[in-house]
């Protein structure tokens, strides 16, 4: 359509962009469709009576737009239809009367303009996004991976983008590390507590999983040494930053306890770093005190968002090649489009702003907790998302969360983080962040606090014939 006539008086602003607006009105009318071949920039130039560089640049900016492409020697073409923003809504979350303290989640914040923001600057350098659906090696893009170390810098690590392998999220990274270093019915340890999605891990590939005790600092080193006299594990799985459930940070002398048994029983250990820890709070990761036997494991999940599901590893060079191989085996390799967002982020500095954010509403709601029920018996970190609360007599951790959801109020009981048949205490673990504002917070501690100044109800179950 060489005969196309745009009406430029219709739009604001400088002459080039009325052009484009012209052109995505067009297109939108369906008086341009596919295909539809521009006049060329003198033949349009002399319709509107404008410089061929006005022209020029309208082009440009409609190219910008993803609404044309120019083909040398062949002139500018519409390139299709341009979609309206109702063909995206997203329905608003309703809140519900359940105030859901279960879930160990980012504090819920409006991103939705950050990712429109990161999504829009990467759609400007459209000519880079076909590399995105392209097959890339199973370690991920070179420039996402030395993201991944700028932030692991950030937060007092040096790696090596090159022992750096993306993953879709913290719980593919922990699943892919067992799936490349073990066979099904090795021996595996951890906290008889732990994160309930590595005990799934290890059962769904057919591990002997071990429960080794703590104490207030975390996994005990005697533990271990019995254990692998004992036992000789494949694999330590152990939470040192913030320990989950429990919420325990593991002191530097007793990290080099547990490096110095993992030593003389040539021990691997998969150190898993998802939760969220600011900078100021870290103590040296047992990857940066011993990088030759630790595999290190993180994630946006906690720190960004938990939709990013962008994860990664970094591993021993002699352990790398073989994680690798059970990525390629497993998927191939992670999403790119969902690195290059998480890139972005970095890049743009958006990365840290949320996360100074988040930091400082964490500290909020730490207030609320010892406000409401730090006269209990509770563990917690100034930064942690999550506390772990032991319950006074006569309570017993399934009668309380079965009562307190009677009450609208959702926790976890220990029984879920619990390693096999390891003894398990009456606490339950509580999340701070998850809830929509801080009053529903305060709203559902005090629901537990007055709960914990009476007496347990008996609960009636049916009775099965």
């Amino acid at each position: 359509m060489n005969d196309w006539h745009p009406n430029l008086d219709r739009f604001s602003g400088p002459k080039y962009k009325a052009l484009a607006d012209a052109i995505e009105v067009a297109i939108t009318e369906g008086e341009l469709n596919s295909g539809d071949r521009l006049p060329t920039h003198r033949a349009l130039a002399d319709q509107l009576g404008v410089t061929i560089g006005t022209i020029t640049r309208g082009y440009a900016e409609a190219e910008r737009r993803r609404l044309v492409t120019a083909r040398v020697g062949s002139g500018t073409f519409i390139l299709g239809k341009v979609w309206e923003k109702r063909d995206f809504s997203v329905p608003e979350p309703q809140e519900t009367d359940l105030i859901d303290l279960s879930l160990s989640l980012p504090v819920p914040a409006r991103r939705e303009q950050v990712l429109a923001k990161s999504l829009s600057s990467i759609a400007e350098e459209w000519q880079h996004l076909s590399s995105l659906l392209d097959y890339h090696p199973e370690t991920g893009i070179a420039r996402h991976r030395e993201a991944m170390s700028r932030w692991m810098r950030y937060h007092g690590m040096e790696a090596d983008p090159d022992h750096i392998l993306i993953t879709s999220g913290g719980q593919n990274a922990n699943m892919l590390t067992l799936q490349g270093l073990l066979r099904p019915g090795d021996i595996i340890a951890s906290e008889h507590l732990t994160y309930p999605g590595f005990i799934n891990a290890a059962r769904q590939w057919q591990l002997r999983h071990m429960g080794l005790s703590m104490d207030q600092h975390g996994l005990t080193p005697e533990a271990l040494e019995e254990c692998c006299n004992q036992f000789k594990p494949r694999l330590l799985y152990v939470m040192p930053n913030l320990q989950n459930p429990t919420a325990t940070a593991m002191p530097l002398g007793r990290r080099q306890e547990i490096l110095d048994v993992a030593r003389r029983h040539n021990l691997v250990i998969l150190e898993d770093d998802a939760q969220f820890i600011p900078p100021e709070n870290r103590l040296p990761s047992l990857y940066s005190l011993a990088p030759e036997r630790v595999v290190y494991t993180s994630s946006f999940s906690k720190s960004l968002a938990g939709g990013l599901r962008v994860g990664f590893i970094v591993s021993p060079e002699d352990l790398h090649q073989k994680i690798r191989v059970a990525m390629r085996n497993n998927c191939w390799s992670a999403p790119p489009l969902m690195s290059e967002v998480a890139t972005e982020w970095i890049d743009s500095g958006e990365a840290w702003q949320l996360t100074a954010w988040q930091r400082e509403e964490i500290l909020h709601r730490q207030l609320i907790l010892e406000d409401t029920i730090g006269h209990l018996d509770i563990q917690s970190q100034p930064y942690s998302f999550h506390a772990w609360l032991k319950l006074p007599e006569p309570w017993r951790a399934e009668t309380f969360v079965q009562q307190l959801e009677s009450k609208n109020v959702k926790v976890l009981h220990s029984e879920v983080f619990a390693v096999g048949s390891s003894a398990v205490p009456q606490a339950v673990r509580i999340c701070i962040s998850s809830p929509s504002s801080r009053e529903r917070l305060r709203q559902g501690l005090e629901t537990i606090s007055d709960m914990l100044a009476s007496e347990p109800n008996p609960i009636l179950r049916p009775i099965v014939f």
